[in-house]
């Protein structure tokens, strides 16, 4: 994914985004991972635990939980979003049929390790910053 959001950071049309890469929200303290959420417009990243740091975020920003599962996490919870008044989508494995790459989806090698095209990533980006 690094190479992904590398070459998608060095398109004119991401010239004003800040893309912010966390590896390992564990190497974060509370307070830092609780910022990284607070200053964020929106928040892509692989479900789990961390999303829990969703409490920190501002009203309207936009979650994004990519992965090969197809599974909601309770973030997508459509009660919980409209309580932080925030949007979710989930981004998960591409369709058989994705061969016109139209679809924001992930290539999956297994359960736990996937990557994405850049025309994937530039559909997901470019959905988020339509909101």
């Amino acid at each position: 994914m690094e190479a992904v959001i590398t070459e998608a950071k060095s398109l004119d049309k991401y010239k004003d985004v800040t893309f912010v890469v966390v590896k390992d929200f564990d190497d974060l303290s509370v307070a830092h991972q609780a910022r990284t959420f607070n200053e964020a417009d929106a928040v892509v990243m692989v479900h789990g635990q961390h999303m829990a740091n969703a409490i920190y975020a501002v009203d309207g920003t936009s979650f994004v939980g990519v992965g090969c599962s197809g599974t909601v996490p309770l973030i997508g919870n459509p009660r919980f979003m409209e309580l932080v008044d925030s949007s979710y989508k989930l981004v998960s494995k591409c369709k058989e049929d994705n061969e016109d790459e139209t679809e924001a989806c992930t290539v999956c090698q297994d359960d736990d390790h996937f990557t994405m095209t850049l025309p994937a990533f530039e559909k997901m980006i470019d959905d988020v910053m339509a909101k």
